[in-house]
Parts: structure tokens; C-alpha cells; sequence
């Protein structure tokens, strides 16, 4: 099965008060892809009360519970009812000992963790510890018109065969705006996609995401 996350960031038409009417509007969708969402951390709570959707946070922490002020602990997220969080973000980014060590605790947790890379180098470095997902966001593709899966398609292709004979699964972000881009990700051996504006932000969110999801 395919995934597809879709990363909410703080945009306001999905978030806060616009959230849960943000979420109603996916209510019908239906697609053979495992979907995702990744709310705002402050929308968390009400995303695990609303239950109707998979979600992940958009950061967490290796820091249990305790006095780690503006930290977020996994274990918080677990208790919230919230099985995985994206990591390492572009806008989010981490140092390289903090990310193995999320890692090594979301391993011991049965945490999911949606390691984000900006290259190849990068995603080989982390291959030993074997991330539920590896997702490849080049920083300047990333809310643009230009998709990843054309501007850098040797650059997936290189990423998959370094994930090749392990459980990781690689997504692919960066400016995928149709369903041709997403065509063209699998083809080239991605497993799925993590998006954000291109839905959040679009005039029809809900069409827009069905029309990445058909791959026909």
C-alpha cells in the first residue's frame, strides 16, 4: 500500500479554530493509499479525540517527561493516542546525534518516525538505523511549482536503492502538485508522498488530494 501524509504546518485554514472543519471536509474521501495527517502540535489533542484519521505530529523529542520546558515528549504523543511524528523537517531541522537518538527511543516505543532528508548523502547516513519512513524534501523545491520527481528524479531513484532490502518505505515532497507527479515518484520507486500547501492551501483540498491519490 501506498501513503500519502499530509503535513498541515501552521497554516491557518488548518489550524485551531479551522481545524476540525478542516478535517470534516475529508470525511468522504476513499483511496487504496494509507493517509496521513500532520497537524499542528496545539491541534494534537483534538486530532486524537477526533479519530476518524491516522495523524502524526510535526516534531518530537527524545526527552521524557520531566523538566524539559517547550520540549515534546514521545511519550506524550503515545499517551495522547498519537502513533508517529515527522522529524527533521526543513523548517524543523536537527542535529545529526538528536535524530539518532529519537530514533533509537521511537525504536524502542514502536513510535513511527517520518525521518525528513534535503539529499541523498543525508539519507544514507541515517540508512543503519532504518526510519519507518525516509521522505526527500530538496529545501528550494519545497512550495514551488517545480516537482521533485522531475527536477530530481536520479536523486529518488539513488535514495530507493540505498533503502533497497531494508523495511524503510520512501516518500517523496517538494512541489508535487498532480497526480502525474505522484505517477512518476512510483514509477521511479517511492512508496508514497508527503505534501502540504499544495493541498492545504489549494481551492478544493479534498479534490486536490483525491487527484494525487488516483493513479489511473
Amino acid at each position: 500500500m501506498y501513503t500519502a501524509i499530509v503535513n498541515l504546518k501552521a497554516y491557518r485554514e488548518a489550524t485551531g479554530s479551522n481545524f476540525l472543519s478542516f478535517m470534516e471536509k475529508f470525511e468522504t474521501i476513499r483511496s487504496d493509499f494509507d493517509l496521513i495527517f500532520s497537524p499542528s502540535l496545539l491541534d494534537l489533542e483534538s486530532a486524537a479525540s477526533y479519530g476518524k484519521f491516522k495523524f502524526f505530529a510535526q516534531h518530537v523529542d527524545p526527552d521524557p517527561y520531566g523538566a524539559y520546558t517547550g520540549h515534546v515528549p514521545m511519550e506524550m504523543m503515545m499517551d495522547l493516542g498519537i502513533t508517529g511524528s515527522l522529524l527533521n523537517h526543513s523548517e524543523r531541522r536537527l542535529t545529526r546525534e538528536t535524530i539518532v537518538n529519537t530514533l533509537q527511543k521511537a525504536r524502542q516505543l514502536d513510535f513511527k518516525i517520518v525521518l525528513c532528508v534535503e539529499n541523498a548523502e543525508e539519507a544514507a547516513y541515517f540508512r543503519e538505523y532504518e526510519p519507518d519512513f525516509i521522505a526527500y524534501e530538496p529545501k528550494e523545491l519545497i512550495g514551488g511549482n517545480i516537482s521533485v520527481s522531475s527536477a530530481r528524479p536520479e536523486i529518488i531513484e539513488g535514495i530507493v536503492r540505498i533503502y533497497d532490502g531494508t523495511t524503510t518505505s520512501v516518500l517523496v515532497g517538494a512541489g508535487i502538485k498532480n497526480g502525474g507527479d505522484v505517477r512518476r515518484s512510483i514509477e521511479l520507486g517511492a512508496d508514497g508522498i508527503l505534501v502540504a500547501s499544495g493541498v492545504v492551501k489549494s481551492a478544493d483540498p479534498v479534490k486536490t488530494l483525491n487527484s494525487l491519490m488516483e493513479l489511473k
